[in-house]
């Protein structure tokens, strides 16, 4: 086989990529797309707000103010400005670190299966936009393409794949940034090429023992896409046969799976159209699960010790299968485990009436009475369930007392759910950003930001846009 294939006569799979990613289409410019755009990136400047919380975003924000840097972008929740690649890591953190942010299903070997979380690349537009004064518009086309490219990346990559989702990221950081920038396509191609040869990530950030780099594995990829570009723009390259050849990334990405797609027209329902919200701080095929036991809390109200049995029934698809069989995910011992618990996530749900950090405080996970509950939890799947939400990860719940009495919720679709014919919800978008961002901004700040992001003009700029932001995050 020869060195270079997938490719158009001598042009390689980077080149072609560079010359798509650099192409504007009607379709990034349509009224629907760019209200999801705007929805998504309210969505994610909440989620960097609330991550002010996180002591691994303050450690990453401690490490970025210790390293200084030249005061180009904006940290969101906080006052000093730092370099375009420190902002990056740190808002990409930020972003990351509570799973609050957004997150997209894709098949997979004909299966539905998450295909990541597109959003994290979010303030790779924003803080390029930022350091370049573009408008608020060319940020938003950059992130849809950046969300196109991303998912198309993800289906050149094998369900067995022994490689993270989030390598991904990297072309998808160089080439958000490198369109922002403006780069010709020769600069830009290059900007791809480096940023790929430093992408490739291993699974295990974030299965088994789950540890910090869960939070920060995305956000480090962007941030070396990121300087690949800016690489780039200095006229410094990279190897355009990084995706074709034999000792490049074939068995990240594979090409008997199709690079034509990664540079074909857009189709006719972007993939921005498809990226739900999560509602609840927790790993995105649980979203459904959370919605249906919130639903039963009301009816358990003082009778929790009257529980016999728990029975999760979540669709039977191989991601839900492997993230079932995850023994940390059954007895989880960390905030990181807690989240993407299956068994913890229903129970203190059921419990509370509620799922927002406040459930994840003093490790509420090991407290004996919760302990019990999460042990009567039997984690089951079904085709049937599957069949009559496409597109979803649907769940039922169904709860047994000692009486005999059987208590049923089923959630088809979270409130955060996307359908590509009309997108996000705005009021539950909204409502979320106000939940989040509680006691770290006030009241009317959040209203300002919502009216900044979601009704101000596609064509006001980025820093401008940013220097009101800092102004109405002076609390977090």
């Amino acid at each position: 086989m020869n060195d270079i294939h997938s490719v158009t006569g001598s042009r390689t799979s980077i080149q072609e990529l560079a010359d798509w990613s650099l192409r504007d289409d009607p379709s990034y410019h349509s009224d629907l797309a760019l209200r999801q755009s705007r929805l998504l990136v309210l969505d994610t400047i909440g989620c960097a707000i609330a991550g002010t919380r996180s002591p691994v975003a303050a450690a990453v924000l401690d490490l970025a103010l210790d390293l200084g840097g030249a005061p180009q972008c904006t940290i969101i929740g906080s006052h000093p400005k730092t370099s375009l690649t420190n902002a990056v890591l740190v808002n990409g953190v930020k972003v990351r670190c509570l799973d609050l942010n957004d997150v997209i299903f894709i098949q997979k070997e004909g299966k539905l299966s998450v295909g990541g979380h597109p959003s994290d690349n979010i303030p790779v537009a924003l803080s390029t936009g930022e350091m370049t004064d573009r408008t608020l518009e060319e940020v938003l086309v950059a992130i849809m393409i950046g969300y196109e490219l991303f998912s198309r990346l993800r289906d050149v990559m094998r369900f067995s794949s022994l490689w993270d989702g989030t390598s991904s990221s990297g072309l998808v950081a160089a080439a958000m940034a490198g369109r922002l920038l403006r780069l010709d396509v020769t600069r830009q191609a290059n900007a791809l090429a480096l940023a790929a040869a430093r992408c490739a990530t291993p699974k295990v950030v974030r299965w088994g023992a789950l540890s910090s780099v869960k939070n920060m594995a995305n956000a480090l990829i962007a941030q070396s896409g990121v300087q690949a570009a800016l690489l780039a723009a200095r006229d410094l390259t990279g190897p355009m046969e990084v995706l074709d050849h034999a000792g490049g990334l074939r068995q990240l990405f594979d090409p008997e799976l199709g690079f034509a797609q990664l540079w074909s027209d857009p189709p006719a329902v972007l993939q921005i159209m498809s990226s739900n919200i999560k509602t609840f701080p927790c790993i995105g095929t649980a979203q459904t699960l959370v919605a249906a036991a919130l639903a039963l809390a009301p009816k358990l109200k003082g009778r929790h010790n009257q529980i016999r049995r728990i029975e999760a029934i979540m669709a039977k698809l191989p991601m839900i299968v492997n993230q079932q069989a995850e023994l940390t995910r059954k007895n989880p011992r960390s905030r990181e485990d807690a989240d993407h618990s299956f068994t913890f996530l229903p129970a203190v749900a059921l419990v509370d009436g509620a799922l927002t950090e406040d459930q994840f405080a003093n490790n509420r996970w090991l407290e004996p009475e919760m302990q019990s509950l999460i042990a009567k939890v039997e984690l089951k799947t079904s085709s049937e369930i599957v069949v009559r939400a496409p597109g979803s990860m649907p769940a039922r719940l169904e709860v047994e007392l000692d009486s005999g009495e059987r208590l049923v919720s089923e959630c088809l679709y979270p409130p955060g759910h996307s359908f590509p014919e009309r997108g996000l919800d705005r009021d539950v978008t909204i409502r979320k950003f106000h939940d989040v961002t509680a006691g770290l901004v006030t009241t009317g700040a959040a209203d300002d930001i919502i009216s900044l992001l979601l009704d101000g003009a596609p064509t006001q700029s980025v820093p401008a846009l940013f220097a009101k932001l800092r102004t109405a995050t002076a609390q977090a």
